[in-house]
């Protein structure tokens, strides 16, 4: 199967919070490229969060320390987190 991703994905484990609807979800990003992000979820339930839902996340556990925020759209969702597309971010 031909590799689909455009830009080198970078694995790391570094804690973020993502925002979806009204709610914020803890987690971990898995991996990150300057296109994406595959990020792990805790308490999490499938089918709340969809492929094509926008969200936003910030490269920290604590929202009000953070040095950038991110604005992707959900590209895949599974039993432990989501993919996603980047689509802005601001420092």
């Amino acid at each position: 199967m031909a590799e689909k991703r455009q830009h080198q994905r970078i694995n790391c484990v570094e804690k973020c919070l993502l925002y979806h609807a009204d709610s914020r979800y803890c987690g971990a990003i898995t991996n990150i490229s300057i296109s994406g992000a595959l990020i792990k979820l805790s308490d999490f339930t499938p089918g709340v969060i969809t492929p094509g839902d926008t969200c936003s996340f910030i490269l920290s556990n604590e929202p009000e320390t953070y040095f950038c925020s991110y604005k992707g759209r959900i590209t895949r969702v599974n039993a432990t987190g989501v993919g996603l597309v980047i689509l802005e971010h601001e420092f």
